[in-house]
């Protein structure tokens, strides 16, 4: 059970590295080879967190929030 939070937690923290790509792209300390290559390094640093987490996860939690989400975007954006 712990296990799969920790799976759970890792899933939504690879969405947090995102800002960051945002962050190296608007810095003005680098150079536009600099700002691509730690750009690159902080995407595949979140999809590495993304897979680690589904795999610690399982499928049966994956497919849960899967659900929940589902759910969330169907209410957000009920049609009248």
């Amino acid at each position: 059970m712990l296990l799969r939070l920790f799976g759970a937690a890792l899933i939504c923290i690879s969405a947090a590295v995102y800002p960051l790509i945002g962050a190296i792209a608007i810095n003005s300390y680098f150079s536009v080879t600099e700002k691509a290559i730690y750009s690159s390094l902080a995407y595949g640093l979140s999809w590495l967190i993304l897979l680690l987490g589904v795999f610690l996860a399982g499928p049966e939690l994956v497919a849960k929030l899967k659900s929940i989400y589902e759910n969330l975007k169907n209410k957000v954006f009920r049609r009248n």
